[in-house]
């Protein structure tokens, strides 16, 4: 195996930037000409529809005992479930300062999400050095696939909690930056992307996340 996934890190977690903070450094590092560049580098490995390209960034702190998992749309501080529940599953990953790609943000759902093949922990080492020979170590990770079916949502952060709306409810004056890139061909052609209003003049916290379709 090329690759292994390490444990969830509080510690990192609390290292990613700041969404404001994230975008500052993707455009001064001209992020979107890199974006171009792994869509070819995903498809051509075949990854484009088990990963996404995200900017690493968080949306509010955390506490020691708590994971960030989204349910149903809505993404909460957990501290853990209750008898017979599933262990919340990865959504997102990024490398910490030792190199290891480690969870950041997880999701919940019964049935669960296949392992790491050997050709994905293949895929994951490459872009690891990929990402060093760009400098871009501390800004890009993965995100996990939506589908194809995927229609898009846009995320808004209401104190500790993040809260996605159905394309029909996005307001009509949003301003938004992309945070996650999808390569397959159903949702690039109809340009899925998340995306974060924090452009917007009056952004009243700490960050919102959006999917779009053009």
């Amino acid at each position: 195996m090329a690759a292994t996934i390490a444990p969830y890190s509080h510690h990192h977690f609390h290292s990613l930037p700041t969404i404001k903070d994230a975008h500052t450094r993707f455009v001064a590092a001209k992020g979107q000409d890199h974006v171009k560049w792994f869509k070819d580098f995903f498809v051509e490995h075949g990854m484009d529809q088990r990963f996404g390209l995200a900017m690493i960034h968080r949306h509010f702190d955390l506490e020691p005992s708590e994971k960030l998992v989204e349910y149903m749309g809505t993404s909460t501080p957990w501290s853990g479930g209750f008898s017979g529940m599933k262990e919340p599953q990865p959504a997102m990953w990024a490398f910490d300062d030792e190199g290891l790609l480690r969870p950041t943000e997880y999701r919940y759902s019964e049935t669960q999400d296949s392992d790491f093949t050997d050709k994905e922990f293949e895929f994951i080492a490459k872009f690891k050095a990929e990402l060093a020979l760009r400098g871009l170590a501390n800004m890009f990770g993965l995100a996990r696939y939506p589908g194809d079916n995927f229609e898009g949502t846009c995320e808004f952060t209401q104190g500790r909690a993040n809260i996605n709306l159905q394309p029909n409810d996005y307001p009509a004056i949003l301003k938004a930056f992309s945070t996650i890139w999808f390569f397959s061909e159903p949702l690039w052609k109809r340009g899925c992307t998340c995306k974060c209003n924090e452009a917007a003049d009056d952004h009243p916290h700490a960050g919102h996340r959006t999917t779009q379709r053009k």
